[in-house]
């Protein structure tokens, strides 16, 4: 190799430390889980500079700060700036949100310096796209079935609702819900009825009904809200027992915060950082329902 070639890649080799800054003004922001944003800045001026000259001695009074617009619903919220130029956020799923960077100062009006590209979180669970390849379909059954294998037995749960609702006419859902609430669902849209699933799946597997209550849209949070009026329990034992009953589902015990792994309900948590790997460290399982007619007609006499 020539000498002039191992010198070029030597000088390559040697590691170079990154600039603190970069001259340009910038920001932008990325969806990293269904309940996690990152965005990053950079500014090629500082603000403050121009702030003192526009106000004078006043310009003390103004924070650096990041507004998190959520374009769908219309919520916004303010946060403190990071020294570092990077910030995560907890948003949430199936949501699309906008960041814009600037000044602001108690009862003043917000100076909006940069604003971001629009970011849209994923659902929180399993995908509804289905390939239409022959070669690569798979029915909700199996599906069902492969990811309770992989120990995600939440999303295996919820899978089970779609799949049982498909059969029943998008009855079952309804059933099971009006037996957990005492209280009889309105009319919902599919993404509200889909909502409604994971919902199921995350109570079943012991989370909180507080810790998901933000997550709800206005439909079904006035619906949750009606329910605890009537005093439902809105926990897994009562859930477990009323799948049991209606569709036949077993597990191999009985979830509790002692015995469940997060893995087991994906679906309720997110991860900052690398992609997740599902390692169970207890084996845990759904027995899944009878899709027979006769357990569905039932079911759908119930709900009728």
């Amino acid at each position: 190799m020539p000498s002039s070639v191992v010198d070029k890649l030597a000088e390559l080799a040697t590691d170079e430390p990154l600039p603190e800054a970069y001259p340009v003004d910038r920001i932008r922001v990325f969806a990293q889980s269904p309940k996690k944003l990152f965005v990053y800045w950079g500014l090629a001026k500082d603000p403050f500079a121009t702030l003192a000259r526009a106000f004078g001695p006043g310009y003390r009074r103004y924070s650096l700060v990041i507004r998190l617009v959520n374009t769908d619903s219309g919520e916004i919220n303010l946060h403190e700036a990071s020294p570092t130029k990077s910030q995560w956020f907890d948003v949430h799923p199936e949501s699309r949100y906008r960041v814009e960077l600037g000044l602001y100062a108690e009862g003043r009006a917000f100076i909006r310096l940069l604003s971001s590209n629009l970011a849209a979180t994923p659902r929180s669970g399993v995908s509804r796209s289905v390939d239409s390849a022959k070669e690569w379909g798979i029915s909700s059954e199996k599906f069902a079935r492969v990811l309770d294998e992989a120990g995600y037995a939440s999303d295996a749960l919820e899978v089970t609702l779609e799949a049982v609702d498909q059969r029943a006419q998008d009855r079952a859902t309804r059933a099971i819900a009006g037996a957990l609430g005492a209280a009889e669902l309105p009319l919902l849209t599919s993404e509200e009825l889909a909502e409604m699933r994971r919902m199921l799946a995350a109570l079943a597997f012991g989370a909180r009904f507080e810790s998901l209550e933000s997550d709800l849209s206005s439909t079904l949070a006035e619906w949750f809200a009606r329910a605890g009026r009537f005093g439902a329990e809105l926990n897994s034992d009562r859930l477990l027992e009323i799948l049991r009953s209606m569709l036949g589902i077993e597990t191999t015990s009985f979830p509790n915060d002692s015995v469940i792994d997060d893995s087991m309900r994906r679906a309720v948590r997110a991860v900052v950082g690398a992609s997740e790997i599902n390692l169970p460290s207890r084996p845990f399982h759904l027995w899944m329902p009878s899709m027979s007619q006769g357990r569905l007609r039932s079911l759908v006499s119930s709900a009728a």
